[in-house]
């Protein structure tokens, strides 16, 4: 019996290990490029993983924030941890604003285009002519404050949680945990440890299915990899390696911040993130990777549990890091393509319609979001419809690392909002809210 329990350690180990993940995925990228047509077949399993993925996320979502912001409440740190919430985020979405612009301006990505590209680029548009009625359907109306709220504020709850609208349940469970912040204590404590069992529960359930990361990134990643054109990259190339070279940037910018915050070495920092960092680049979610981001903050920097479920739910849903990137890099690239000079007032433009875009396209789905460009090409005067499908046709090359950045991003915001102000535990210990906040 100890022999056999011995062995299965060992086998559960070896998946979760870094080698197995890293093998999964370099093994879904040959056989993607190898046999196309058996990747394009495995290519549900890979779904299916993702389906239960994002099956636990919705029930964490809300359990852990309306028990993390019912606890907070109920604490006098609970002013602090607020307000550096809101300084934490906004510095974080102006810094990738102002990064994504600075390395668009210097990159260029529309400007010099060749003949040969040009027309490869015309016939991505040529391509597209056919579902154009799609596309239109995809930009927003004219978003002012009243229909922002009414997207915001869910008539339903139930019929937001069917609809998985994210942002209505967000602003739920953070009402909701107001409510429970302010009713009597022991009332509170009952109903806060109820949702704290499911939300442990379903944190289990994540645990089990990381065993079979590996085999899920290995059949999504080869699916994908089957899929990709060379065309279309050939033509936007310099936009997609724009791209990702802000995405590099921030991503060490990040990690220098949690080393600083940590006392962890610079390296160390992604070695401790690598299963969500892992999921995020393999699933292309970032609410499939919220469950694992929540164990890593926990377990490897022994952060506050009642900050950490709070925080990491908000990034997600709110700073929608990888829109920025788009939505700054694409305004420069269009603008650039059709010989539109960016001076300052035409930078104020795309940094203050970026802020706005974010914001309204918080909790939709990716390519909903991408379609609040328009609230940055409008003011100035570019083809809406025309941008959308160029920055769709190379999405799914850059997704990857956009999906990353975001959970990074994320995990450095949870580490300095988290920061100190704890007593000292040992080695790996996870000190409960109580011992922190309360």
């Amino acid at each position: 019996m100890t022999r056999a329990t011995g062995r299965y350690e060992k086998v559960a180990s070896l998946l979760r290990s870094s080698w197995s993940i890293l093998f999964g995925v370099g093994a879904g990228i040959v056989l993607g490029m190898v046999n196309p047509k058996l990747s394009v077949q495995i290519a549900p399993i890979g779904d299916l993983y993702l389906t239960l993925l994002t099956m636990c996320v919705i029930p964490i979502m809300i359990t852990a924030v309306v028990s993390s912001f019912g606890r907070l409440l109920s604490s006098p740190e609970a002013a602090k941890y607020l307000k550096r919430i809101g300084v934490v985020f906004t510095c974080g979405i102006i810094a990738v604003t102002a990064v994504g612009m600075v390395v668009a301006l210097i990159g260029s990505p529309g400007a010099g285009l060749g003949a040969e590209m040009r027309a490869a680029l015309g016939a991505v548009l040529l391509q597209a002519d056919k579902t154009s009625a799609t596309t239109t359907a995809l930009l927003p109306a004219t978003t002012g404050w009243a229909e922002f709220m009414k997207m915001l504020i869910p008539a339903n709850i139930f019929g937001a949680l069917s609809e998985g609208k994210n942002l209505q349940i967000l602003f739920f469970s953070l009402v909701f945990g107001l409510a429970m912040g302010l009713v009597p204590s022991e009332s509170r404590s009952q109903f806060l440890d109820l949702t704290e069992v499911v939300f442990k529960a379903f944190e289990k359930l994540i645990g089990i299915a990381m065993y079979f990361l590996p085999f899920g990134l290995f059949s999504m990643i080869a699916g994908q990899v089957a899929g990709t054109g060379v065309e279309i990259l050939l033509a936007m190339g310099r936009y997609v390696v724009i791209v990702h070279v802000a995405v590099v940037l921030l991503l060490m910018g990040g990690g220098l911040i949690i080393s600083k915050v940590s006392r962890k070495s610079f390296f160390k920092t992604f070695s401790e993130l690598r299963e969500p960092l892992m999921v995020a680049f393999g699933t292309r979610n970032s609410y499939a990777a919220m469950p694992s981001m929540l164990n890593t903050l926990h377990h490897n920097y022994r952060l506050p549990p009642d900050i950490i479920n709070l925080v990491v739910p908000l990034s997600v849903v709110i700073c929608r890091y990888s829109m920025i990137l788009v939505f700054t890099i694409g305004a420069v690239f269009v603008a650039q393509l059709y010989g539109i000079p960016l001076g300052i007032p035409q930078l104020g433009i795309i940094f203050g319609g970026t802020l706005l875009g974010m914001l309204a396209g918080a909790g939709a789905p990716g390519v909903v979001a991408l379609a609040m460009v328009s609230m940055v090409l409008i003011p100035l005067g570019l083809p809406v419809e025309t941008a959308i499908i160029l920055l769709l046709a190379v999405n799914f090359l850059i997704d990857p690392a956009l999906t990353i950045l975001n959970v990074h991003l994320t995990c450095v915001a949870a580490v300095v909002i988290g920061r100190k102000n704890r007593p000292h535990g040992k080695p790996g210990e996870v000190l409960s809210a109580g011992d922190v906040i309360g």
